[in-house]
């Protein structure tokens, strides 16, 4: 269920919040009193940034997924999310699209290894029934001379 975040200091009803995240958390400052809260997204694979998207706003509505523990933010003016950047393993900025490429890269270079991996093993099987074949053969020309 998806559930709107309020502040939770006694007299306050403040649903708007100033964020910015740091170090893989979300910390939010309520607008009307300026309590702070801090929320784990260190799994997300992005970082959100602390202005809209769309209109440059710096207020947002938080929201709170409470059966998969997601938090989401959308610009309290416009509604659309804050903007994102996405950094790849080497630790540069990239567009989305460029991060699933080299997601998928890398991915297609561990199916490759592994298909290697087998490939080499195949070959060693064969190499060894080889081996076993001719021990067979040996075996059987000697019963067969006794």
């Amino acid at each position: 269920m998806i559930r709107t975040v309020v502040c939770e200091k006694e007299g306050c009803k403040g649903s708007r919040f100033f964020i910015r995240t740091e170090n893989g958390n979300l910390y939010m400052k309520c607008k009307e009193c300026g309590e702070e809260y801090c929320y784990d997204v260190s799994y997300y694979d992005y970082t959100m940034l602390s202005s809209c998207a769309s209109c440059n706003n710096d207020l947002f509505k938080i929201f709170k997924d409470t059966d998969r523990e997601g938090i989401y933010a959308k610009c309290s003016e416009c509604g659309n999310p804050p903007e994102k950047i996405y950094v790849d393993s080497r630790g540069m900025q990239v567009t989305y699209e460029q991060k699933k490429l080299d997601e998928l890269a890398n991915m297609i270079y561990k199916v490759d290894e592994k298909v290697n991996l087998i490939e080499n093993k195949l070959q060693t099987i064969k190499e060894e029934q080889d081996i076993l074949e001719e021990s067979m053969a040996y075996i059987n020309k000697f019963l067969a001379s006794k």
